[in-house]
This record gives C-alpha cells, sequence and structure tokens, in this order.
C-alpha cells in the first residue's frame, strides 16, 4: 500500500514544483547548486524534467522527488510522502494534517527561508567584495615599499575573504573563481611583491 501511494506522490507531483517550494532555480541547462553538500561553487545537481528525477555529480546522491524531500527535510521515506501529500493537497492519504500543525510548519519553513536568504546575501557581500578587491590589486601600480605593505594586506584580506566563502554550504548563485585559478593569481601577485621587496 505505501509503494502505491508512493507511486501516486511521484506520477502527482513535478519535481520542479518541489524545487519551486524551496526557491532554488536550475540554470537554463537544468543545473543547480546542490543543497546536500558544501563546496559546491559550481552548479553540479542535473535536473531531468523527462524522468522528473535529479542527480548530483558532486557528491553522488539522486532520485525522485520523494527523495529530494527526504534529503532537504532529513525525514523520513514515510515523513517525506506525507509532506508531500500535505504541501500539495493530494488528499491521497487517510490522516489529514490539523490546520494548527500546518500553520506551525508553514511557519517554521518561513523562518528557515528567511535565514536562507540572510545567509544568501551574506555571501553575496562577501563575493562582491573579495572581487572588488582583487579588480583593485590588478590595477595596483607597486612604485614604493608602503605601496607593497597595502598591496600585501589587500592580499591578506582576499584569503581571509576566500576562507569565508568556502565556509558558506549553498546560497552561491554568482559565479566564485575556482580554488586553483585563486591560487595562481595569489602566488603571481606574492612574487610580484616579493621581486619588489628585494629590490628596495
Amino acid at each position: 500500500m505505501m509503494e502505491n501511494l508512493a507511486q501516486r506522490v511521484r506520477e502527482s507531483v513535478r519535481l520542479a514544483d518541489v524545487l519551486a517550494l524551496y526557491h532554488l532555480q536550475p540554470n537554463r541547462a537544468g543545473f543547480l547548486h546542490c543543497p546536500f553538500h558544501s563546496g559546491d561553487r559550481s552548479p553540479s545537481l542535473k535536473i531531468y524534467p523527462d524522468q522528473n528525477t535529479w542527480h548530483c555529480f558532486g557528491c553522488g546522491k539522486s532520485g525522485t522527488v520523494i527523495d529530494f524531500v527526504m534529503e532537504m527535510e532529513r525525514c523520513s521515506f514515510v515523513d517525506a510522502l506525507k509532506k508531500l501529500d500535505a504541501d500539495f493537497r493530494l488528499g491521497l492519504s487517510d490522516s489529514r494534517e490539523s490546520y494548527r500543525n500546518y500553520r506551525k510548519r508553514l511557519s517554521q519553513r518561513r523562518r528557515e527561508e528567511i535565514k536562507r536568504k540572510s545567509k544568501k546575501d551574506a555571501l553575496d557581500i562577501k563575493i562582491a567584495h573579495r572581487r572588488a578587491l582583487w579588480l583593485k590589486i590588478k590595477s595596483f601600480e607597486v612604485s614604493s615599499h608602503e605601496q607593497a605593505q597595502q598591496a600585501a594586506g589587500m592580499m591578506g584580506q582576499i584569503e581571509l575573504l576566500d576562507e569565508q566563502i568556502s565556509q558558506y554550504e549553498t546560497f552561491q548563485h554568482e559565479q566564485i573563481p575556482r580554488a586553483a585559478s585563486m591560487n595562481q593569481q595569489q602566488t603571481k601577485a606574492r612574487n610580484s611583491f616579493g621581486t619588489f621587496s628585494e629590490s628596495t
């Protein structure tokens, strides 16, 4: 009976609608940042609308709408079915959620959305600040020892921002330069500053 209910949920609920509930939007290629593992700087979770399934090439997780809700809510298979049934008013289960419980769950979801948005906004600010510092460094001309120290200070700020950005799990909607590219750019900058210091 449970498998029949699960099959009806899979047939009735589109993955795109589940993503919309969590304010997740795939790009044109059908990829989005995976919410199930940290450090997903490039979108690695692929949506397959025709099959109504998903797969993350980063952490390896995949499945149906039910599996997606299980991962998002960290709940059991049965609880995921009940949530989908309640969220989309499918009327598949015999038990009906009380209005009080529904309002409580809705309030909790809104709090989580506010918290998620707050984290995303904080991340966007750090990304913008890092980008501004790096653009300033690229156009910075070192002609004195004081300027070399100033440039080194900005590099230190960039490294600190890189560390802070890497601690965020999701909420990235901008492309962040890959770590390898960052390291190459930083090494090149350090070498130029080091050469100046030695020559002075």
